[in-house]
């Protein structure tokens, strides 16, 4: 009984290290989407709106459907929600955004890489996990991986960058980090993934909607994405939905039931790992961009990074 017991949690332990880099993946062609909405009229605090407006009545949908008592929070919880909502479902995704129209995207990717730096120690001093020889040698190569591939180490590269690009890139790695560490913090305390979405998403919105542009997002419902090959109403509520599920709720839900059976420090690594590779191959199939040499290499070296340590 005892063996039957390891062996499932092992199991389920080999397939949870596949939910991180699930996320990395689904974060990794967020600037599809960004840069089509953009192209379509609609500002940065707009686009964040449509992802955590429809990620919370799609996890109240699915919380409602499967586990309606869950939605209740404790009054005393409430406020890791309110920091799971400033690190992440708003902080993350606003300063992002502004990185990546401010900077150069290999420097935004770039920056962005340097959070599980942040998550590896925080995660030491808090939930006191290890922080092995080879967590921190898989850090280094996925980080030196996201360098070469982002293109920022090439030869005659064009950086573009501003000082509140900087700025922004510099807290879009602490907040990425932060949001892994409130999430966890809140699953120790026995709610969902769902829940956690939820909640920060809803707060989310919430601290958005006076501020976004509802004329333009009206235009946007009635004529559609820019570049999608469905126009009108039903293109932009399509485009919209697999947006938010795409790149809000789905790899937010899979980085938090990974978190539940893997170290937070590793899942951060292996989603560091899995994101830039992803933005690079969409880049190659969405853009046409072709990698350099060095940005081949360096996605090479970020999977190596990834497929070391899932074997931790």
């Amino acid at each position: 009984m005892t063996t039957t017991k390891t062996q499932h949690k092992n199991s389920i332990e080999r397939f949870a290290v596949l939910l991180p880099i699930l996320a990395g993946i689904c974060w990794g062609i967020v600037g599809v989407f960004v840069r089509g909405l953009d192209s379509s009229g609609l500002d940065n605090l707009t686009i964040v709106f449509t992802r955590t407006s429809i990620g919370c009545i799609l996890s109240f949908i699915f919380l409602l459907v499967t586990d309606r008592a869950s939605i209740r929070a404790k009054a005393s919880d409430i406020p890791y929600f309110l920091a799971a909502t400033a690190f992440g479902s708003f902080g993350f995704m606003v300063v992002y955004n502004i990185a990546v129209i401010e900077l150069s995207l290999s420097l935004a990717t770039v920056m962005l890489s340097t959070a599980p730096v942040f998550v590896l120690i925080i995660s030491a001093i808090i939930f006191k996990e290890k922080i092995t020889l080879k967590k921190i040698i898989c850090m280094v190569l996925a980080f030196i991986g996201c360098a070469m591939l982002s293109g920022i180490l090439d030869p005659g590269a064009t950086i573009h960058y501003s000082k509140i690009g900087l700025l922004m890139g510099i807290l879009t790695a602490t907040c990425n980090g932060l949001y892994i560490l409130t999430s966890k913090k809140i699953m120790t305390k026995g709610y969902g993934p769902f829940v956690v979405c939820f909640y920060s998403f809803l707060f989310a919105s919430i601290v958005l909607a006076p501020f976004i542009d509802w004329h333009d997002l009206m235009i946007f419902m009635v004529t559609g994405p820019a570049n999608a090959p469905i126009k009108g109403t039903a293109g932009a509520i399509i485009y919209l939905l697999i947006q938010s599920i795409v790149t809000s709720l789905l790899p937010s839900v899979a980085y938090m039931y990974g978190m539940k059976y893997v170290d937070a420090g590793k899942v951060a690594i292996l989603e560091g790992g899995a994101e830039p590779a992803a933005s690079l191959l969409t880049g190659l199939l969405i853009y046409s961009e072709l990698p350099t040499p060095l940005g081949f290499a360096g996605m090479i070296v970020a999977i190596v990074a990834i497929i070391v340590l899932s074997r931790e």
